[in-house]
């Protein structure tokens, strides 16, 4: 799959040894915006999977969401989400 994408933050990408892989990343589709997220939680899980129903997402996969319009988006739990992704990040 190839596609332009806004990322920020760079860690390695697990599937792919040596592979660069933004944290975050934001793709805009044909039709929607995908949020693509690499952090983890302590016990491995990503976490995404927390918020998952929470952010006015469109779809949802395991580790990226998708939503049409800004609008739609919960912005509180998406900033949630960005803060606890700065906080586990943070070097």
């Amino acid at each position: 799959m190839r596609f332009k994408m806004i990322g920020y933050g760079v860690t390695e990408y697990r599937a792919k040894a040596g592979t660069k892989w933004p944290i975050i990343g934001v793709a805009l589709q044909k039709n929607y915006i995908s949020v693509y997220i690499t952090a983890r939680k302590s016990d491995a899980s990503l976490i995404t999977e927390d918020y998952r129903g929470k952010l006015g997402e469109s779809r949802m996969g395991r580790s990226n969401f998708s939503f049409e319009t800004f609008a739609q988006l919960h912005q509180e739990a998406v900033a949630a989400l960005v803060r606890e992704i700065a906080k586990r990040t943070a070097t």
